[in-house]
């Protein structure tokens, strides 16, 4: 699978949980663990737009960026 971040930067990834470890590393300085990247990805999409981003697991923060449009499903 093939997903367009904002920024147009274009990552693949397996799985949705894949897609959330690479979104995770490849911030400038990553957060500790992929839960404090989900909670900090939550934060920064609710101050942006007021989006809600479960952060119950991986693939459902994935989804949930994807519906808000954070991330662009290209394949």
């Amino acid at each position: 699978m093939k997903f367009r971040t904002q920024d147009g930067e274009v990552l693949e990834a397996e799985s949705l949980r894949q897609l959330a470890e690479i979104l995770w590393q490849t911030k400038f300085i990553p957060e500790p663990t992929l839960e404090d990247w989900m909670r900090g990805s939550a934060k920064r999409a609710a101050m942006w737009d007021g989006s809600v981003i479960r952060t119950c697991s991986p693939e459902a923060h994935v989804e949930d960026l994807i519906a808000a449009g954070f991330l662009t499903r290209i394949e």
